[in-house]
């Protein structure tokens, strides 16, 4: 089988598991996530600074849903950024809120903040949380294969740090790689499912 195979079929797998989870065990999978990003050291100092930002995903409805950290981090006055459309790749945006007049739907159907890319952040996030289909406990990031992910994460500040989040299922052994994959500096898994 060839990489693109092995990642097709894995995706396809995870897809699939995603689906399975009920809404209930999805709530209470996010908050716990969202607990552990808000309660991690290296993700608190990294914050802690004045003009620091952040960088999430708005969640598809079968994934981590990361409302509670995005309020939390707002309420702290960090600034929070998600990728928008442009009209031809994802750039970053600012988020305002997560009410209907700060967000609005995008091209692919993902929720996206209502207000245009920034020019050049003034700084770049310090922190990233990105969604993904499958992860390795080293860092390895299986995406959704439109590489946008991937293409934001390689003009992040190289100090920055790069969260993953994911259910324990989606946490495997390894996942075939590329040489423009993005490897992630830590995973963010619920323990208990």
């Amino acid at each position: 089988m060839t990489t693109a195979e092995e990642k097709r079929a894995l995706r396809a797998e995870m897809r699939r598991r995603r689906r399975e989870v009920s809404a209930g065990e999805r709530m209470r999978a996010s908050a716990d996530i969202c607990a552990s990003l808000l309660a991690d050291a290296e993700i608190s100092s990294r914050l802690a600074a004045k003009g620091a930002s952040v960088a999430v995903y708005m969640a598809l409805p079968d994934e981590i849903d990361l409302s509670l950290f995005i309020r939390t981090m707002l309420e702290r006055g960090v600034r929070v950024v998600s990728p928008r459309w442009n009209g031809e790749t994802y750039e970053l945006a600012r988020v305002n809120g997560l009410d209907e007049g700060s967000l609005r739907k995008g091209p692919m159907g993902i929720l996206e903040p209502v207000d245009p890319p920034l020019e050049g952040l003034q700084e770049s996030p310090c922190a990233w949380i990105v969604p993904g289909l499958a992860f390795t406990p080293d860092g390895k990031r299986l995406g959704y294969g439109g590489g946008w992910y991937d293409r934001m994460l390689a003009n992040a500040d190289p100090d920055a740090i790069l969260v993953g989040v994911a259910y324990p299922f989606q946490i495997v052994d390894d996942i075939p790689s590329e040489q423009l994959d993005i490897v992630l500096d830590k995973i963010v898994a619920r323990l208990f499912v």
